[in-house]
């Protein structure tokens, strides 16, 4: 979700890797010049067109996972929990027992500050729609998920424990964790 860190996470942790690609699913969405369906100001209303884009991208992301993956490279793939749906678009890669799946779950204050002060054209329907994605969130199987609570977290300490938490122990980069 937007202010989650993910996007930042994400292309810190594929930092610490010798060959890895950062696959941010947003940027694959903007990547329609026309006719890009928008999101809704309501959660629970989601367009057939939406629906079909987000298919779209999120099938481009896995065939690009896996193509990269089979050359050797590490791949970090930055999405959203989004519609409840969603794990069925990554079965393929949900099914590897290579893959780990975490899941950035600040406080709900902590999402609200974050989007709030970075702004942004679709600010106010993230904020509004906190409370709806949260219940969401909260009631979602985690079984198979690592859940990080990063509200108190810096990018850098976020990117250790994600890290850690998949078991990673090396790293080519000079960020050492205090």
């Amino acid at each position: 979700m937007s202010g989650s860190g993910k996007s930042t996470t994400c292309r810190g942790v594929a930092e610490h890797f010798t060959r890895a690609m950062h696959i941010d699913v947003d940027k694959l969405r903007d990547m329609m010049v026309t006719g890009r369906a928008k999101p809704s100001s309501r959660p629970d209303i989601v367009t057939e067109e939406w629906r079909t884009q987000l298919q779209l991208a999120r099938s481009t992301a896995t065939c690009m996972a896996n193509l990269y993956a089979s050359q050797g490279v590490d791949v970090v793939i930055d999405d959203f929990c989004w519609p409840p749906n969603f794990p069925e678009y990554y079965a393929d890669l949900f099914d590897n027992p290579e893959v780990h799946r975490v899941l950035l779950l600040p406080s709900q204050s902590a999402l609200v500050e974050r989007v709030t002060k970075r702004g942004g054209p679709f600010a106010d329907v993230f904020v509004k729609n906190t409370p709806y994605v949260y219940s969401y969130l909260e009631a979602m199987p985690k079984e198979g998920w690592i859940v990080l609570d990063s509200s108190d977290w810096t990018v850098e300490e976020t990117v250790h424990e994600v890290l850690a938490r998949v078991g990673v122990t090396h790293s080519h980069t000079k960020y050492v964790h205090p």
